[in-house]
């Protein structure tokens, strides 16, 4: 199972890299899809963990960003929600 989980590590960056590129995209357009698509892809990539401490200073460094992204977490199926609530900056 540990084999398992270190492959599905690597696997999830060409994956979540995919969605962000597609959010980045779509984020114009008035449906938003593009804003989704980008919170998607940072929680999916966040398995890894070196992506993980990297997506914490970002959001740290953009707070607009990091308040769009509050915003959407809430929508997002559970999984996404629980790593896009481990990236968040906000003081607990």
């Amino acid at each position: 199972m540990r084999r398992y989980r270190h492959i599905l590590r690597w696997l999830a960056l060409p994956v979540g890299a995919l969605m962000l590129v597609l959010g980045a995209i779509t984020l114009p357009l008035p449906i938003p899809t593009g804003l989704l698509l980008i919170a998607a892809g940072l929680g999916v990539i966040a398995f890894n963990p070196l992506i993980l401490r990297w997506i914490k200073r970002t959001r740290k460094r953009f707070p607009h960003a990091n308040h769009k992204i509050r915003q959407v977490t809430p929508h997002l199926p559970g999984f996404l929600k629980r790593i896009l609530t481990r990236t968040d900056t906000r003081p607990r």
